[in-house]
């Protein structure tokens, strides 16, 4: 009897969560910013399968606390990308006589099971083929960008399914996408939710990654993905904690490990400033015939360049008769970043 309940505990401790047969990507792909106690997790994790088969009504476990379900709920609806049919809005039941324990849970759906059944399959032969196909984590970062449009008027622009089904997402949508495409391929990744800062000083809600690569890093690929300029610039890719945090701000129970900055896209290209020899580098570049994509370490090197342009090129005439720029260009910048982008003949 002894080695029979030996043997059972074994099992117990090898069985993985109850989501892990659903999902298309390996538990250990996934990273979280939202803190969970031990009995929330365990509630979500109940609640994973149901919600994934879409059952209407959910009897909870005997004495489920009230006060988890809305941490559970928030976990998967920002957590895992493949539950895109689940609506934010949910019903609690509970007895009167005892209001702090939840008996039941009914989840709003936004369409039918069947119907999610098959965009599901179709959403992951599309991942799946991009993940396959791509493998490296900037690879599959610029394959989103360039496939995606931000906007889109279903409620799948909020989803994974907007972005690498239909073409249009918002940043929601960028951001399930990229958790899907990274987990896929690998690569530990989450959805972070909070606000952020745009160029024009408005602070709106938003939504942003966190990865794995080679250490815990940033990436915002809406923000990369200037539709409007036709570029992807890659100023928030592979950001540190400071760096994001310029104009990046967390829900505050957002629970995040430090960031650095060792998979930054300028600094792994040797494309940070700093100092003017940097900027003369990168000049000459331009004049070259190249696009020149810039990090500065310091705002007295950037702003500048970043204000008057014309002036510092003729400086750098002046000095490097031999390399001298005198053609057309054109210039986009991010303030909060330290960010310029030189592009030559626009």
């Amino acid at each position: 009897m002894r080695k029979i309940i030996a043997l059972l505990m074994l099992l117990l401790l090898l069985t993985p969560p109850a989501h892990a047969a659903e999902a298309p990507y390996p538990r250990s792909t996934v990273l979280s910013a939202v803190e969970l106690t031990a009995s929330q997790r365990k509630l979500a994790d109940f609640l994973y399968p149901r919600i994934f088969r879409g059952d209407t009504r959910i009897e909870l476990p005997k004495n489920t606390a009230y006060s988890d379900v809305s941490p559970a709920m928030h976990s998967l609806m920002q957590d895992y990308p493949e539950l895109f049919h689940l609506d934010k809005n949910y019903s609690v039941g509970y007895y009167q006589n005892t209001p702090q324990t939840a008996s039941w849970l009914e989840p709003r759906y936004r369409m039918g099971s069947a119907e999610a059944s098959s965009l599901r399959a179709r959403l992951y032969v599309e991942a799946k083929s991009l993940a396959d196909g791509l493998r490296q984590p900037e690879a599959l970062h610029d394959a989103l960008c360039s496939r995606v449009a931000y906007g889109g008027r279903t409620d799948m622009r909020h989803t994974a399914v907007g972005a690498l089904l239909e073409g249009q997402a918002t940043c929601e949508g960028y951001a399930q996408a990229l958790t899907l495409l990274y987990r896929m391929a690998g690569y530990p990744c989450g959805v972070i939710s909070g606000q952020a800062v745009d160029s024009s000083g408005r602070t709106e809600g938003h939504s942003w990654n966190i990865a794995y690569l080679n250490g815990y890093t940033l990436i915002d690929a809406t923000w990369n993905d200037q539709d409007n300029l036709g570029i992807n610039t890659h100023w928030y890719y592979g950001l540190s904690t400071a760096q994001m945090g310029t104009d990046h701000f967390p829900d505050a129970d957002a629970v995040l490990p430090f960031c650095g900055e060792q998979d930054n896209w300028h600094t792994v290209r040797g494309y940070t400033v700093s100092s003017q020899a940097g900027i003369d580098a990168a000049l000459r570049r331009l004049a070259a015939g190249e696009t020149v994509n810039l990090r500065f370490t310091d705002w007295r090197l950037y702003h500048p360049l970043a204000s008057n342009a014309h002036d510092c090129l003729t400086d750098y005439n002046e000095r490097n008769p031999a390399q001298a720029f005198y053609g057309s260009y054109s210039i986009t910048k991010s303030e909060t970043q330290l960010c310029l982008l030189l592009q030559p003949g626009q």
